[in-house]
C-alpha cells in the first residue's frame, strides 16, 4: 500500500464575476488530476485498488472559486513492483494535470505486500481438505495484524465467505456455520502445527 496527500492551491474568486479563462480553479484541477490518475491506475484485471478517500475543499463556498484542495490517495496492489512505478508516477501527473495551479504531494505511508510463507498456506489447505471443505488462495488488499505479526513469526490467514463480499465494513455479514467452518479449519491448521 502506498498513500498520499495532495494539496492544490488556487486562487479564490468571485463564482459571478470571473471568467473561467481567467480562474486558477483548484477544484477543477482536482478533477483533472483525479481523472488521469484513475487512468494511471486502470487495470483490466482489477487488482489494482486506487482510492480518493478524503476531499477537503477550500473555502466551501457556493459562489467562490475554491482556492484550495486537499485530498488524500490509497493505493493497493500486490506487487512491490508495481506499487513502485505507479506509486512514483502519482507527483509527475498531478503537477501536469493541475497547471496553472502549483502542486504539493506527500506521501505518507508505504507497507510492502506480505506473502505468508508457503509451509504455513499449505497447512491451511490441508486443515479445509480433511474437513472436506471448498477453499481456495486469495490475497487480501487490506490491513490486518498478520501483516505486522509476519515481521517477527510465520503467519497464515483463514477468511470465511462474506455475504456480496463485503468486508471490512459494517454491512460485513458472514453465517454461522460459515465461521464455525473457519473456526474448524484454523482448529485444524493449529493441531498440525502444534504436532510438527
Amino acid at each position: 500500500m502506498r498513500r498520499f496527500e495532495i494539496d492544490i492551491e488556487g486562487e479564490e474568486a468571485h463564482a459571478g464575476t470571473t471568467p473561467r479563462a481567467n480562474r486558477k480553479d483548484a477544484l477543477s484541477a482536482a478533477v483533472r488530476v483525479i481523472a488521469a490518475l484513475e487512468e494511471l491506475m486502470h487495470d483490466p484485471d482489477d487488482v489494482v485498488r486506487f482510492t480518493v478517500g478524503r476531499m477537503e475543499v477550500s473555502p466551501g463556498s457556493p459562489n467562490v472559486v475554491p482556492g484550495h484542495v486537499h485530498f488524500t490517495i490509497d493505493f493497493r496492489h500486490p506487487d512491490m513492483d508495481v506499487l513502485k512505478e505507479r506509486g512514483d508516477a502519482v507527483e509527475r501527473i498531478a503537477k501536469e494535470k493541475a497547471a496553472p495551479c502549483p502542486v504539493t504531494v506527500k506521501g505518507f505511508g508505504t507497507n510492502p505486500p506480505v506473502h505468508f510463507p508457503k509451509e504455513i498456506v499449505d497447512i491451511v489447505r490441508r486443515g479445509a481438505e480433511r474437513l472436506e471443505l471448498p477453499s481456495m488462495d486469495m490475497p487480501s488488499g487490506a490491513g490486518h495484524d498478520a501483516g505486522l505479526i509476519s515481521a517477527v513469526a510465520p503467519v497464515g490467514m483463514v477468511f470465511v465467505p462474506c455475504e456480496r463480499g463485503i468486508s471490512h465494513n459494517e454491512l460485513e455479514r458472514a453465517s454461522a456455520s460459515d465461521l464455525a467452518a473457519g473456526a474448524r479449519v484454523l482448529a485444524e491448521a493449529m493441531v498440525e502445527l502444534a504436532n510438527s
